[in-house]
């Protein structure tokens, strides 16, 4: 059985009986401590009132104060040797005390009888301000009391009951009883503060540990995104290199192409400048959608490869997206009830992958598009299907047109963007594959790994 306390929606926090147990037993000896050194250190100091009240009596009263001291303090020690219970010691030095009190209230004079009943009180008072145990101990003592004080008046005085009562011993009687609820209040308070105090122990733990791990995500996220942003770098410089090359070959081309219009090549040359002006047209449209493939950039990508589910990762992304930025409905033709298998992939890379490929659809999606997403396991694959699918189509009639699609650059050509390109290098790293498909109803992106 454990204690448990929920606070708004998070999960609840369990404290397990054992370790509460074991605070409220640390609590109870504390207490404990503090009143058997009280005890120990000042009951003997009440021997002033003996001297200065009782003055022919005050050696044998003193000396019962250091009896009983020394008797509570061999009792406290036994108990601790033993690994016991301290309250064999607070049972002790309250009877003693309660004891000792039923004898000297009883043979001293008549007019200073008071005196030692609000001593006696006080002490008591004091006891019961202290001590953390079940309440029952405490009216036991009150009980215990009035029976030692009825023998010690029957026996010692000769005073009749109303004066016995006038004198001391209902007041004593009184503060007695009413101070015996003030342990019933501090046990409920401290049991409660305890337990209180573990959970917010436990949930600070729990606090420090997700502290650590968001520190420890984040630092794999600032190093991923250093690693891309070089990678994209690398592709930017080498894209820019390769387009000034390509544009200043069409440059050229278009020089030719000039000089081959003027009036003395016009006739003879007409037909080789069509196609002079074909290819300049197919280059510029190169030049466009350049590169295609540069996975050798992404060789300094370091993985942690462990099994993720494929499924749980697209549905957790296409959440935070949903919920975070407002993008439109995703509709998940997933089969949720199938035991998809796991593939052994780098988390990290996974999420960035898939923030990529949703973050490219949002971007090219046209209004009212619906965004289709499936997964299909076959030739040892498994393949997860991305379609942004126009109104008026039906999902499962597109479903499966990427099995007979063939890649060209022209269906690249809106399917590309950094976002598309740092994700197909990643998916390479990880021994995966890519594809985008345009089709003449929808857009498809087709990423697959190896079982």
């Amino acid at each position: 059985m454990n204690i448990s306390a929920v606070t708004g929606t998070s999960d609840a926090v369990y404290v397990s009986d054992a370790v509460y147990e074991q605070q409220l037993t640390k609590k109870s000896i504390y207490y404990a401590n503090i009143i058997i050194w009280t005890v120990i250190f000042l009951y003997p100091l009440l021997g002033i009132l003996d001297y200065v009240y009782a003055y022919p009596i005050y050696q044998v009263l003193f000396l019962s104060k250091i009896i009983i001291v020394v008797l509570i303090y061999a009792v406290y020690d036994i108990s601790i040797r033993l690994g016991k219970s301290t309250d064999s010691a607070l049972h002790t030095a309250f009877i003693l005390i309660a004891l000792n009190a039923s004898i000297i209230c009883n043979i001293v004079p008549f007019d200073i009888a008071p005196v030692f009943f609000m001593a006696f009180a006080s002490l008591s008072m004091l006891f019961n301000l202290v001590v953390f145990w079940n309440p029952i101990n405490s009216f036991g003592h009150f009980f215990a009391t009035l029976l030692l004080m009825a023998v010690g008046y029957h026996l010692l005085n000769t005073v009749s009951v109303e004066t016995y009562i006038t004198q001391g011993a209902g007041l004593f009687i009184m503060i007695l009883f009413f101070s015996s609820f003030i342990p019933m209040a501090r046990y409920d308070i401290i049991r409660k503060n305890t337990l209180n105090n573990l959970r917010i122990k436990q949930t600070t733990a729990q606090l420090n540990l997700l502290h650590e791990e968001l520190i420890e995500k984040n630092q794999q996220v600032e190093i991923s995104n250093s690693r891309l942003t070089g990678l994209v770098m690398q592709q930017d410089s080498f894209m820019a290199f390769v387009r000034e090359d390509i544009l200043n070959f069409v440059g050229s081309i278009n020089l030719s192409a000039n000089a081959m219009r003027e009036p003395e090549h016009k006739s003879h040359n007409l037909q080789h400048i069509e196609i002079i002006n074909e290819n300049i047209l197919r280059l510029k449209q190169l030049a466009e959608l350049f590169p295609n493939d540069h996975s050798k950039l992404s060789s300094d990508i370091v993985l942690s490869l462990k099994k993720v589910n494929l499924l749980a990762s697209t549905q957790a992304v296409a959440s935070c997206l949903m919920n975070s930025f407002g993008y439109p409905d995703i509709h998940f033709s997933m089969d949720l009830q199938k035991q998809w298998p796991t593939v052994q992939l780098d988390q990290l890379y996974t999420d960035q992958i898939l923030f990529n490929l949703f973050a490219n659809c949002f971007k090219f999606c046209n209004n009212n598009e619906m965004i289709d997403c499936r997964m299909e396991e076959g030739n040892n694959r498994i393949h997860l299907i991305i379609n942004c699918i126009s109104p008026g189509v039906a999902a499962d009639d597109v479903a499966n047109e990427w099995k007979s699609a063939i890649v060209t650059a022209q269906s690249l050509h809106k399917g590309l963007g950094p976002g598309f390109y740092v994700a197909k290098l990643l998916a390479e790293k990880m021994g995966g594959e890519l594809i985008y498909h345009k089709y003449q109803t929808h857009n498809g992106y087709v990423l697959a790994f190896n079982l």
